[in-house]
């Protein structure tokens, strides 16, 4: 009998993977590929489990153990009386925003930082609950530049400013910002619970087993037209964080603006083709140092292999 790993270090092998289609699908995995996009996408067994049980598969096989499968638009209501449009059918950032359970260390931060009449960027907008904080801190005369790519989530980023009636003080661009100008692929799994999960493709990859790409517009932060100077900017992008930001490094040169970003290792290399240690030493060269954020503490950068992450880019003195 095969012995299934222990969670050892919470690292997975490609028995858990397996395991994982046989104990919630019920079948075999059809290629060696979407083990290995599993592997990639999972850091321990939590995670694992998650990606079965919310897959469109496992809810038609065991439709009494979901919730929802189909699209369901609902209003949910944030604090300071901001009013969000959500999908129910992305049930990792739309049901973890409706528990109150998203990203609450990097809302608090960003709550801290924005001061009224600021111009400030949120790069990686998707359904904007980031973009609506921002604005609601900027007040009538600040500037929110919010870039979403994926039409989906970026309707209804759309439908929410007009409901808190923020279309004068935030522009929505529909397009990836990276390191040129023109078109890119995004990529995208053609049947997902995560509305976050799509990344730019890097050039000469081949698409994942699963998966879907959809062509975009890319522009730079250097050459878009922003209103000067820039005080913040939140940025996550699936790995592309060091693409864009490369493009950006006139006005981070000027500006100093202080940086929220994600740090997802697998995801950095996929894309960027660049390990953590490598982002960081790039920010740094801007005359910028990384800190990990811990709830309302922000402590010295350390390099924690494949763990996901925030950071914060501060302006060294």
């Amino acid at each position: 009998m095969t012995q299934i790993p222990t969670e050892d270090k919470n690292e997975l092998s490609r028995e858990h993977v397996l395991w994982g289609y046989r104990l919630f699908l019920d079948r075999e995995a059809e290629t060696e590929g979407v083990v290995s996009e599993k592997l990639l996408n999972s850091s321990n067994t939590k995670e694992l489990r998650r990606i079965f049980m919310l897959s469109p598969e496992f809810g038609l096989k065991n439709p009494e153990l979901t919730l929802f499968q189909d699209s369901h638009i609902v209003i949910k209501e944030l604090d300071n009386n901001l009013r969000i449009f959500i999908d129910l059918a992305d049930s990792v950032i739309g049901w973890n925003i409706i528990r109150g359970h998203y990203e609450g260390d990097e809302l608090d931060f960003v709550r801290r930082m924005i001061k009224p009449s600021q111009t400030v960027i949120d790069i990686g907008a998707n359904i904007g609950v980031f973009t609506l904080t921002m604005a609601s801190l900027v007040g009538p005369t600040g500037k929110v530049y919010a870039f979403e790519p994926q039409s989906d989530e970026a309707n209804l980023l759309a439908r929410s400013l007009v409901e808190n009636d923020f279309t004068d003080r935030v522009v929505l661009e529909r397009m990836a910002v990276s390191d040129q100008r023109g078109k890119g692929q995004l990529v995208k799994a053609a049947q997902t619970i995560n509305a976050g999960g799509a990344y730019l493709s890097n050039k000469g990859e081949q698409t994942p087993t699963g998966h879907e790409t959809t062509e975009v517009e890319l522009t730079t932060l250097d050459t878009y037209g922003l209103k000067r100077p820039v005080s913040f900017i939140k940025i996550d992008v699936e790995g592309a964080e060091p693409l864009a930001l490369r493009g950006a490094t006139k006005f981070l040169n000027e500006d100093q603006p202080v940086i929220l970003s994600e740090l997802h290792p697998a995801q950095l290399m996929r894309v960027s083709n660049c390990t953590p240690a490598q982002f960081v030493s790039t920010l740094e060269q801007l005359n910028y140092r990384c800190h990990d954020l811990h709830g309302a503490e922000l402590t010295p950068f350390v390099d924690e292999g494949a763990k996901v992450k925030s950071v914060v880019f501060l302006p060294a003195k």
